[in-house]
Formats: C-alpha cells, sequence, structure tokens
C-alpha cells in the first residue's frame, strides 16, 4: 500500500506536491501499527485546477517503472530518441521529481527518481524493516552505491529510459534481488484511465473487450451483475452473447440488458441502455481487478454519468475489510460535492491554481473543519478552496454584454 506519493516539476505543478495517505481513516500500518493508511484519496477542485495531473504524475511513475510506455520517438528514417511522455512546469529543461513509500509484506520500501524527458537523472532505494538502510543509489548510467546483495548491478549497461526497479525483468542474476522483484510487482499493480493527453474516454470496442472479459471470468461478471441491477432496478439480468464477423471470422462479445415487467421479460441491446449502466459495465471490472488483486485503481471523473447516491457505495468497495481483504486503494477526481463528506478531512485532496501554476493540500490542513460537521456547505461558500472563482453572477454579466 502507499504511504506516500510526491513529486515536482510536473505539468502545471512547479513546486512539491505530497499526497499522504497515512492519517486516522483506514487500516493499520504493518510496519508502524500507531499510523493508519487509508485505501481512498478523492481529488477535488474546479475545470483546470490540476486534479487530473496528479493522477497523470501517478500513472506516470507505475508504467515508468514497470515498462508500461513508449520512451522513445522519431521515424523509420531517424534514429529514435528517448523523449519520455510528460511534461514539466511551462516545458522548463529543469529536473523533474518524483518520490514514493510503500508498504508490501512487512518492509517500507522509499523510491525516488530525478528525470528529464531525455532520460534519469538520478535513481535512489532505501528500505525500512527494523532500521532504515539504503540499498541503490543511480547517478546517470551508473550505480555509485549500493549493498553487497546488489553488487551485480554494477555490471550492468543501464538504459536512460529504463528504471532500475524493472530489471530483474530483462537479466538473470545469481543473487535473488528479492527487494528489486517486490518494488516491480508493486508498480505493475495499476489500473487507470489516464495518460499523456488526460482522461480517455470510453471507446466502442472497449464494450466488445470488455464483454469478452466477462464471458472468461464469471465472478467479476457476477460482481457486476449484482452492482448494475442494484442501481439500475430496471435491469434484472446481463447476458454476455458471441457472434462471429462474417468479414473477419473474429469472435464478437457483446452484452444484452435484460428487462421484465410483470411477465413480460425482454432483452435490449447497448446502445439502448443508460449512459450510467455502460459506464458501470464498462469500468466495474477494474474495481473487480483492483480489489483482487490488491492493486491501485487510478480514476479521473469517477463520478461522470453516476448518481450522487451511487459514490459512497462504489468508495465502501474499498474500505470494507470484508471485501477489500488484498488491500487495494482507489484514487480518483470528481465533481460531485457531496463525496467529501463521505470521504473526510483525511481522505480528500484540495487543488487550487494560482498565475497557472498548480497547488494542493488535505483537508485535515484546514484548521476551520471539524469532524462532526459536514464538510460540503462549507466548500460551495467558497472558504476552503478548489472551486471555480469567476463562476458567481456569470450568467448576469453576459447578460450585460449582451444587452449592450
Amino acid at each position: 500500500m502507499i504511504k506516500k506519493f510526491g513529486f515536482r516539476n510536473f505539468s502545471s505543478f512547479k513546486e512539491g506536491v505530497e499526497i499522504n495517505f497515512s492519517g486516522k481513516d483506514g487500516i493499520s500500518d504493518e510496519t508502524d501499527l500507531t499510523t493508519k493508511i487509508s485505501q481512498v484519496i478523492g481529488v477535488k477542485g474546479a475545470n483546470g485546477s490540476g486534479k487530473t495531473n496528479i493522477l497523470k504524475a501517478i500513472a506516470f511513475l507505475y508504467c515508468f517503472c514497470s515498462k508500461r510506455m513508449d520512451t522513445t520517438s522519431g521515424s523509420k528514417k531517424k534514429k529514435p530518441e528517448i523523449d519520455l511522455p510528460f511534461s514539466t512546469f511551462m516545458d522548463n529543461e529543469e529536473i523533474t521529481e518524483f518520490y514514493i513509500e510503500f508498504v508490501r509484506e512487512g518492509t517500507t520500501y522509499y523510491y525516488e527518481l530525478d528525470i528529464k524527458r531525455s532520460g534519469i537523472v538520478r535513481e535512489e532505494i532505501r528500505r525500512k524493516y527494523k532500521k532504515e538502510i539504503t540499498c541503490i543509489v543511480r547517478e546517470g548510467n551508473k550505480i555509485t552505491e549500493c549493498l553487497n546483495e546488489f553488487v551485480e548491478l554494477k555490471n550492468l549497461k543501464l538504459k536512460s529510459d529504463q528504471s532500475i526497479v524493472s530489471v530483474t525483468e530483462d537479466f538473470e542474476f545469481n543473487t535473488q534481488m528479492n527487494d528489486l522483484k517486490v518494488m516491480n510487482w508493486h508498480f505493475t499493480r495499476i489500473i487507470f484511465n489516464v495518460g499523456y493527453d488526460g482522461y480517455k474516454n470510453i471507446e466502442s470496442d472497449s464494450y466488445f473487450q470488455v464483454s469478452e472479459f466477462y464471458f472468461d471470468n464469471p465472478d467479476a461478471f457476477e460482481f457486476t451483475k449484482k452492482i448494475i441491477s442494484s442501481v439500475d432496478d430496471g435491469v434484472s439480468n446481463i447476458i454476455v452473447e458471441k457472434t462471429i464477423d462474417s468479414e473477419t471470422g473474429e469472435t464478437i462479445f457483446y452484452p444484452m440488458f435484460i428487462h421484465n415487467n410483470g411477465d413480460l421479460e425482454f432483452s435490449i441491446g447497448l446502445s439502448h441502455e443508460s449512459m450510467g449502466t455502460k459506464v458501470l459495465f464498462v469500468n466495474l471490472y477494474k474495481y473487480w481487478l483492483a480489489i483482487k488483486d490488491g492493486s491501485l485503481l487510478v480514476l479521473d471523473e469517477f463520478d461522470t454519468h453516476l448518481h450522487a447516491m451511487i459514490l459512497p457505495e462504489i468508495i465502501e468497495l474499498f474500505t470494507n475489510p470484508k471485501i477489500n481483504t488484498n488491500n487495494a486503494q482507489l484514487v480518483f477526481t470528481a465533481h460531485n460535492t457531496e463525496i467529501i463528506d463521505s470521504l473526510g478531512r483525511y481522505r480528500t485532496l484540495l487543488v487550487n491554481k494560482e498565475n497557472n501554476e498548480s497547488y494542493c493540500y488535505r483537508l485535515d490542513d484546514v484548521s476551520m473543519l471539524r469532524n462532526d460537521r459536514p464538510i460540503s456547505p462549507l466548500y460551495n461558500k467558497g472558504k476552503i478552496g478548489g472551486t471555480p472563482r469567476g463562476i458567481n453572477g456569470l450568467a448576469s454579466r453576459i447578460a450585460q454584454k449582451w444587452g449592450a
């Protein structure tokens, strides 16, 4: 589980950002029983404040460390060059910094990465079981410091666009390199809907791919059907059917939604279902996978097309220990206001922007908030930040100019 994540000089964030999962909500930290780690962090802010950039930073680090991205650019005529897919603040040439602290198998791991679009500048890995020790330090493409158990790494010809965390996938070592394997396993456990260009919309092909997944994974399908039938009382069942594409010969999987009206039962295809039901159908497998594998689920626009009363129930999939037995975590952005009251002070991050520079803070840093009172009224009044500043009176101002 993540305990802390931070970055600097990434997209609209110039100065340091820290997302702290430690607080008074969550499960006990297995390395420090006095601390709890939250399973959920919700990110709120005005349009264009930089909410999505926080998720993009998380997704970038995880994808980079697990080799899940294209790190070069070029053409067939031109030799590919390292060109990592991220932006700095105002496209400056300074180093971008990341750090993450997470716990796995009773050990706390610390990973730091200094990077430019042209490649890695520095990496550092530390671990803490009983005491904190430095495992590996990399400067450029050289290992400058390491424990004896990692000394074989000094013989490698390191690549500027490959994290030291992922080398165990490409090389066989005489020593076990257990810490690197655990860290690599952690970074592969992420599901997300954001990329370099931001939020990824649902494409039509997604419905067919997800239908095939449900066909092959009946447990996931039952999970999805139970939730959809609970929030859409018009749907009594969902069936995945298959057909053969006459042109390609490929098998195509597609859903049919069963409705009934007394003794009459009829099927409806995907195109005639509500957008909320479509969103749940295509996204709920991600929740199932994350909870099953103990992964990190990163969702932009978490609340799109969903009723406000559904959102707290979805969050409880992660906060209920009887469901989330593998300590999966959820990080999301949302525009829904009432969700703040469900999350509380320790699980809500607000994002603001000044002079096109984003900054954020957790709500427990706001002194006026109390545990026994709802947060949303103060948020709606703009007293704690994270709201559009120029929205009040917008229609009146436009009406004045329109009339002129």
